[in-house]
């Protein structure tokens, strides 16, 4: 993806439900209830209600904490588009006009980027997704932002290019190909297992992880041991722990940051299923890697 620049000394400000034009022509997105202009019509906005729909033509990216998922609106929207749509607690949302989405995508050709052109273009798209763990992670980031000045408009840029990181990464994904009928089970079996693994944090439920290789929940349920030696239950947890301590050992997440992105919401959960994988509490595992580095 063509990330852009630093947002620099641009201030954060409260919302005004007022789209400008900037210095380029291109028209500013509204802010609302709070948001920072990232770059020329680009917004990262959050709070706890969307409050009135913005008059700009844009592309929005949804994220919502509950009921956990992230989404796509465009607007002005649909005439046949209805209240339901609006979120309700706190959330954030990223506002793209068209002209940014062109510049922004440039060069990328991904299939989620695609899509994404096609909203602009306003034919009828739609992609919900639950939230991914990282991207629950800069709503938390998001939400808490201890700094102020300069330092906080750097972090909040930041957290705005996870989320669309987040969101371009899962529709991509969702978009991959199914196999053929020529694969056979076996091979089916080991490609659940990668798109657990890819998925380790918000894993497919057994019966949407069953479509996605093409097998019957009941022949997924008995081959996946077979191949992997362990039950589907078990491989996700086994991995999820390796994750987190891969995570822990170089020092890339703190215990929380680590349970969260692997997929626990609960510490003291995450905690135990580590004990019961390595015998060991995260935090010491955590303390011992850091003395051996």
């Amino acid at each position: 993806m063509n990330f852009p620049p630093s947002a620099g000394t641009r201030p954060e400000r409260p919302a005004l439900n007022v789209a400008k034009a900037t210095s380029r022509g291109t028209p500013a997105v509204p802010t609302s209830p709070l948001a920072l202009e990232v770059r020329p019509g680009l917004v990262l906005g959050w709070g706890e209600s969307t409050g009135r729909a913005p008059a700009a033509d844009v592309v929005r990216l949804v994220y919502e904490l509950q009921p956990g998922r992230m989404r796509l609106e465009r607007f002005p929207p649909a005439p046949e588009t209805t209240a339901d749509a609006i979120s309700r607690g706190f959330h954030a949302f990223i506002a793209i006009t068209p002209a940014t989405l062109d510049e922004l995508l440039s060069g990328d050709g991904s299939a989620g980027a695609a899509q994404l052109r096609a909203c602009a273009a306003e034919r009828a798209v739609s992609f919900a997704h639950p939230l991914t763990p990282r991207a629950r992670l800069a709503l938390d980031s998001i939400r808490c932002c201890p700094f102020a000045g300069v330092c906080r408009v750097m972090a909040l840029t930041a957290r705005c290019h996870d989320l669309l990181v987040e969101f371009l990464t899962a529709w991509s994904a969702t978009l991959q190909p199914r196999p053929t009928a020529t694969v056979g089970p076996d091979d089916r079996v080991r490609l659940a297992a990668e798109i657990l693994v890819r998925d380790l944090g918000a894993p497919p439920s057994l019966g949407e992880l069953a479509a996605q290789v093409g097998l019957s929940e009941t022949t997924l349920k008995r081959s996946f041991p077979q191949v992997h030696g362990t039950t589907v239950f078990g491989y996700v947890r086994a991995r999820r722990m390796d994750e987190a301590r891969r995570l822990l050992a170089s020092g890339a997440a703190t215990v929380l940051e680590a349970a969260t992105l692997v997929g626990y919401s609960n510490p003291s959960n995450f905690a135990a299923a580590f004990r019961r994988q390595f015998g060991i509490n995260p935090k010491t595992f955590q303390l011992r890697a850091r003395g051996t580095r």
